[in-house]
């Protein structure tokens, strides 16, 4: 009876292993189909959220924008692509007749936004065409074209007329952020704010008490002590939704798995 017990557990052991293994290399080679595919005519991308054919970003300044789109993926399930490269004329056999056309053949071909949503986002900055777009998915239509092309004039083409392509590319995919999926990224001076608050308070009430007035005194060293538990728990959210330093823990999403998206052909450009 103990050896057929024995027995069965081994074999429910070597099944359990063989289903993983399957599972692994079913995931292995779905991942490596994903990273094989080609986009030709049009830029191969990157694996990640950001493609900088343009080489303006250091690898620093590139890290720094895929944790931020990483966060959003995962927290509103809005894909946001950026894309740089040098002319557009540099594809040939691509619908680059202008920026417009070639963004909206560029998103359809990437397949870029998360189905059904399909509100997907692409900042395309053509370097040496001087021309940048924002291109919408379907979700959108033409009814946030206005708030594109505010970010496109004030923010974007304003940096770029200044030679300044990173801050243009940084602060312009900030607003995008801000603007499409309501989040806020980058230092989070909210929190720095609270503990300012928390500690102004706390001198204050330590301040009435040694002048006798405990009553207000206690009062702004309780408000303190609710600011600085404000501030902690802001700070674990943060933590909590960050990813590591690990660049393969956001790789995986971006352009390394499209969502199946489209372009209605809403979004804004800009030239300099």
């Amino acid at each position: 009876m103990k050896l057929y017990l024995k027995v069965n557990q081994f074999i429910l052991f070597v099944l359990l292993i063989t289903s993983v293994m399957q599972v692994s290399a079913q995931e292995t080679s779905e991942l490596h189909e994903i990273k094989e595919r080609d986009y030709a005519p049009y830029p191969q991308p990157d694996s990640g959220y950001v493609t900088d054919i343009a080489e303006i970003l250091s690898d620093a300044e590139e890290e720094r924008i895929e944790k931020w789109l990483w966060q959003v993926e995962s927290k509103s399930g809005i894909e946001i692509i950026v894309l740089t490269l040098g002319s557009i004329k540099d594809y040939p056999g691509t619908n680059n007749r202008s920026i417009e056309t070639f963004a909206t053949a560029l998103f359809n071909t990437y397949g870029i936004g998360n189905m059904p949503e399909n509100n997907g986002i692409l900042l395309l900055v053509a370097k040496t065409d001087r021309k940048a777009r924002i291109e919408l998915g379907k979700y959108y239509a033409h009814s946030r074209d206005r708030d594109a092309q505010k970010i496109m004039n004030d923010i974007i083409v304003s940096e770029f007329k200044k030679g300044d392509y990173v801050a243009g590319i940084t602060n312009g995919t900030e607003a995008i952020i801000l603007e499409f999926a309501n989040m806020k990224v980058g230092f989070p001076w909210h929190v720095l704010w609270v503990v300012v608050g928390a500690i102004v308070s706390l001198i204050i009430g330590l301040s009435l008490i040694k002048n006798g007035r405990k009553g207000w005194g206690y009062v702004f060293i309780g408000f303190a002590i609710v600011l600085f538990l404000l501030a902690i728990y802001l700070v674990v959210q943060i933590f909590k939704h960050m990813p590591s330093d690990d660049s393969g823990s956001w790789s995986s999403g971006g352009m390394g798995g499209f969502g199946g998206g489209s372009s209605g052909g809403g979004g804004a450009t800009g030239g300099w």
